[in-house]
Protein backbone atom coordinates (compact mmCIF):
# COMPACT_ATOMS: atom_id res chain seq x y z
CA UNK A 1 0.00 0.00 0.00
CA UNK A 2 1.05 3.72 -0.60
CA UNK A 3 -0.83 6.29 0.53
CA UNK A 4 -1.38 8.60 3.66
CA UNK A 5 -2.93 6.74 7.04
CA UNK A 6 -4.28 8.26 10.25
CA UNK A 7 -2.50 6.06 13.26
CA UNK A 8 -4.34 5.98 16.64
CA UNK A 9 -3.88 3.97 19.82
CA UNK A 10 -5.87 1.75 20.98
CA UNK A 11 -4.63 -0.69 23.85
CA UNK A 12 -1.43 0.53 24.08
CA UNK A 13 -0.76 -0.55 20.43
CA UNK A 14 -0.34 1.39 17.17
CA UNK A 15 -2.51 0.68 14.75
CA UNK A 16 -3.66 2.83 11.55
CA UNK A 17 -6.47 3.59 8.86
CA UNK A 18 -6.52 4.50 5.07
CA UNK A 19 -7.49 8.19 5.13
CA UNK A 20 -9.14 8.01 2.38
CA UNK A 21 -12.00 5.52 4.80
CA UNK A 22 -12.19 8.30 7.65
CA UNK A 23 -14.81 10.39 7.82
CA UNK A 24 -13.92 12.50 10.76
CA UNK A 25 -12.52 12.09 14.30
CA UNK A 26 -15.14 12.82 17.14
CA UNK A 27 -13.82 14.35 20.50
CA UNK A 28 -16.00 14.10 23.86
CA UNK A 29 -19.23 12.49 22.07
CA UNK A 30 -21.72 11.43 24.55
CA UNK A 31 -23.15 7.91 23.14
CA UNK A 32 -26.63 6.23 24.32
CA UNK A 33 -25.73 2.40 25.27
CA UNK A 34 -28.53 -0.26 23.34
CA UNK A 35 -29.61 -2.62 25.34
CA UNK A 36 -29.57 -6.00 24.74
CA UNK A 37 -27.03 -5.26 22.05
CA UNK A 38 -23.93 -7.64 20.57
CA UNK A 39 -20.73 -7.36 22.91
CA UNK A 40 -19.02 -5.28 20.58
CA UNK A 41 -21.83 -2.38 20.35
CA UNK A 42 -21.34 0.47 22.67
CA UNK A 43 -24.07 2.91 21.91
CA UNK A 44 -25.17 5.13 19.39
CA UNK A 45 -24.82 8.78 19.29
CA UNK A 46 -25.65 11.61 17.05
CA UNK A 47 -23.42 13.49 14.66
CA UNK A 48 -25.59 16.26 13.52
CA UNK A 49 -28.62 14.81 13.02
CA UNK A 50 -27.03 11.26 11.59
CA UNK A 51 -26.90 7.84 13.98
CA UNK A 52 -23.41 6.69 14.38
CA UNK A 53 -23.27 3.17 15.74
CA UNK A 54 -20.55 2.97 17.87
CA UNK A 55 -18.48 0.08 17.88
CA UNK A 56 -15.61 -1.44 20.54
CA UNK A 57 -12.85 -2.10 18.25
CA UNK A 58 -10.75 -3.55 21.03
CA UNK A 59 -13.39 -6.12 21.60
CA UNK A 60 -13.15 -7.13 18.42
CA UNK A 61 -9.56 -7.58 18.49
CA UNK A 62 -9.59 -9.73 21.17
CA UNK A 63 -7.28 -6.76 23.37
CA UNK A 64 -6.69 -8.15 27.11
CA UNK A 65 -6.15 -5.05 28.42
CA UNK A 66 -9.57 -3.47 30.10
CA UNK A 67 -11.18 -0.83 28.23
CA UNK A 68 -10.47 2.44 29.70
CA UNK A 69 -13.91 4.22 31.45
CA UNK A 70 -15.06 7.58 30.00
CA UNK A 71 -12.82 6.98 26.59
CA UNK A 72 -14.95 9.62 24.53
CA UNK A 73 -12.63 9.77 21.21
CA UNK A 74 -13.70 7.87 17.77
CA UNK A 75 -12.89 7.73 14.44
CA UNK A 76 -16.12 8.01 12.11
CA UNK A 77 -15.44 6.32 8.78
CA UNK A 78 -17.05 7.30 5.58
CA UNK A 79 -20.12 5.51 4.44
CA UNK A 80 -19.96 2.82 2.26
CA UNK A 81 -22.46 3.13 -0.92
CA UNK A 82 -24.45 0.28 -0.52
CA UNK A 83 -25.04 0.44 3.37
CA UNK A 84 -25.05 4.32 4.06
CA UNK A 85 -25.13 3.52 8.02
CA UNK A 86 -22.34 5.31 9.96
CA UNK A 87 -19.96 3.46 11.90
CA UNK A 88 -17.35 4.72 14.50
CA UNK A 89 -14.93 3.51 16.71
CA UNK A 90 -13.77 3.98 20.12
CA UNK A 91 -9.92 4.78 20.74
CA UNK A 92 -7.75 5.79 22.76
CA UNK A 93 -5.75 8.66 21.66
CA UNK A 94 -5.02 9.69 18.01
CA UNK A 95 -1.88 9.63 16.71
CA UNK A 96 -0.18 11.54 13.33
CA UNK A 97 -1.17 10.71 9.34
CA UNK A 98 1.88 9.07 8.23
CA UNK A 99 2.82 8.14 4.40
CA UNK A 100 3.24 4.49 4.05
CA UNK A 101 5.49 3.35 1.10
CA UNK A 102 5.03 -0.54 -0.27
CA UNK A 103 9.91 -0.51 0.89
CA UNK A 104 8.33 -0.26 4.66
CA UNK A 105 5.28 -2.49 4.82
CA UNK A 106 4.70 -6.01 4.74
CA UNK A 107 1.80 -8.84 4.94
CA UNK A 108 0.60 -9.91 8.48
CA UNK A 109 3.11 -12.01 10.52
CA UNK A 110 2.74 -15.77 10.68
CA UNK A 111 2.30 -15.77 14.18
CA UNK A 112 -0.21 -12.51 14.42
CA UNK A 113 -2.55 -13.79 16.72
CA UNK A 114 -6.71 -14.72 16.66
CA UNK A 115 -8.82 -11.96 15.73
CA UNK A 116 -5.84 -9.19 14.59
CA UNK A 117 -5.45 -11.31 11.42
CA UNK A 118 -9.24 -10.65 10.48
CA UNK A 119 -8.53 -6.87 10.57
CA UNK A 120 -5.10 -6.04 10.12
CA UNK A 121 -3.91 -6.18 6.46
CA UNK A 122 -0.32 -4.98 6.55
CA UNK A 123 2.24 -3.97 9.33
CA UNK A 124 4.55 -1.14 8.77
CA UNK A 125 7.48 -1.08 10.70
CA UNK A 126 8.06 2.81 11.64
CA UNK A 127 11.37 4.13 13.43
CA UNK A 128 10.20 3.64 17.09
CA UNK A 129 6.96 1.18 16.62
CA UNK A 130 4.87 -1.22 14.27
CA UNK A 131 2.14 0.21 13.01
CA UNK A 132 -0.75 -2.45 12.37
CA UNK A 133 -3.11 -0.97 9.29
CA UNK A 134 -6.41 -2.06 9.95
CA UNK A 135 -8.91 -3.53 7.13
CA UNK A 136 -12.16 -0.58 7.11
CA UNK A 137 -13.95 -3.34 4.79
CA UNK A 138 -13.62 -6.03 8.01
CA UNK A 139 -14.98 -3.36 10.28
CA UNK A 140 -18.20 -2.63 8.10
CA UNK A 141 -18.89 -6.18 7.80
CA UNK A 142 -19.01 -6.58 12.03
Amino acid sequence: MTGKVLTFYLGGLLFGLDIVAVKEIQRNIEYTPVPDSPAHIVGLFNMRGQVVTLLDLAYLLNNEKEPEKGRTVCIVLKPKADAPDHIGFLIERTGSVVDIHDDISEGPPANMSGELTRFVKEVVKLNEELLMVIDSEVIFEQ
